[in-house]
């Protein structure tokens, strides 16, 4: 059977300005608002959980502000609906002080009966009220009304559709392999401009925001405590990359599955091995496309946003994968890295998008790296053991049920704790 990769991959890659969920916020905000212009006079916002948890703490990109609020407030003061999850791109420090001073009526919650990605907004101003409403996908509005007249309509399950377009339950880690292998290099324009984007905001986060993980890291290195080795170059490449992002510097990440994180976390390692193993650029792509692919397959099962922090279990599985194909190994040994990572890793939790989830993806650097290096030394998680399935490809939907049947209720309680804020 034939699968559609490149097609998959070019869907599943997006820049993002910042946390896709602020993103999402603000771009959901700005279309309203779009729609009927004015003074405004109230925003009202209801979004599913996930995207609520997600956005509480994080940074908005180019501001030295946070959480769901702003991010609606900015993006209906001056976000530019057109750029998708660039929507904040050209907000000024005149649009956030007037953000800080907005003095209207605002009411945004959760809604926890929404299990896929939804945020409806409603913008009311001196010239009516506008509404936009996204579902399934962060950037995929699906309606615009201004007052009682539609101004756009989707169909209803044209997301959805697109979504289950592809045949995951047929492809297997040995279809993924085979075509980071042999796709011709030029149908992997987007991993390049992946990599490209996603160093470039690393090197920003090493000038000095966030939790500064690589200054720690080279501090004791320097001291004779840590080793300058491959894993710890690759942690300085991919955390910067995650400082910079969630400190909200304003500079895109390539996202995947609708996460910046993922992105960085399952491009970043992989990309750092390449380099520390002097491999071609032409190999160190294919890597990051195995990645990318073991990446969108795992999140196919766990949910675009869960209570599991799939920016490790899926990218963290992705670039164990991609670095074994680096390394010379196979779908075999792909597998066991992904089997690896899951015996390892899950029940990780999602707490929403903050500085802090660069701790959470140092943890799934080194974890990457383990689970390649054991895998190419022929160790394999027995079959069925624990949440380990008869294949990679069941552990991946034995996972998808962890997130779905059993963490549900982790979400609320997580929503819980930061709305009450004890």
């Amino acid at each position: 059977m034939k699968f559609d990769f490149t097609g998959l991959l070019k869907n599943e890659m997006k820049p993002a300005l910042g946390v896709t969920e602020v993103g999402a916020i603000a771009l959901a905000a700005a279309r309203a608002y779009a729609a009927v212009g004015g003074k405004l006079q109230e925003i009202r916002m209801v979004m599913n959980g996930g995207m609520y948890k997600n956005a509480f703490s994080c940074a908005i990109p180019g501001t030295q502000e946070l959480g769901c609020n702003m991010a609606a407030a900015l993006g209906a003061l001056g976000g530019d609906w057109t750029l998708g999850l660039e929507v904040l791109k050209n907000i000024t420090a005149a649009h956030v002080a007037e953000a800080k001073t907005l003095q209207i009526p605002m009411d945004i919650k959760a809604d926890e009966t929404k299990e896929g990605i939804y945020i409806l907004a409603e913008i009311r101003t001196s010239e009516g009220v506008g509404v936009c409403r996204i579902e399934d996908f962060h950037a995929n509005i699906v309606f615009v009304a201004k007052n009682d007249t539609v101004l756009f309509q989707a169909e209803q399950t044209k997301a959805a559709e697109q979504q289950h377009a592809f045949d995951f339950e047929a492809v297997t880690v040995a279809d993924m392999v085979d075509y980071a292998k042999t796709v011709p290099i030029a149908e992997l324009s987007c991993v390049k401009e992946m990599i490209a984007m996603n160093c470039a905001l690393s090197a920003e986060g090493e000038k000095g925001v966030g939790l500064q993980i690589w200054k720690t890291l080279a501090a004791f290195r320097n001291r004779g405590a840590v080793g300058d080795d491959m894993i710890y170059a690759a942690q300085r490449l991919t955390c910067s990359a995650m400082d910079a992002r969630l400190a909200g510097l304003p500079f895109p990440a390539m996202s995947i599955v609708g996460s910046g994180s993922h992105g960085i976390l399952c491009s970043m390692p992989v990309v750092s091995y390449g380099r520390f193993a002097g491999k071609t650029e032409e190999e160190i792509i294919r890597g990051v496309a195995l990645s990318c692919l073991i990446t969108i397959f795992s999140k196919h099962y766990t949910g675009r946003l869960s209570a599991l922090c799939g920016c490790v279990l899926g990218g963290g599985s992705g670039a164990a994968a991609g670095i074994v194909l680096l390394m010379g190994g196979g779908a075999k040994e792909a597998s066991a890295a992904m089997d690896h990572m899951a015996a390892n890793l899950t029940g990780m939790i999602c707490d929403g998008g903050s500085i802090g989830c660069a701790l959470k993806a140092s943890a799934g650097v080194y974890a990457a790296y383990l689970s390649a290096m054991l895998a190419m030394e022929g160790i394999a998680i027995p079959h069925n053991f624990g949440v380990i399935g008869s294949s990679a490809e069941q552990t991946e939907k034995n996972l998808g049920r962890i997130s779905d049947e059993g963490m549900a209720p982790m979400d609320s309680t997580i929503i819980d704790v930061m709305q009450k804020g004890k």
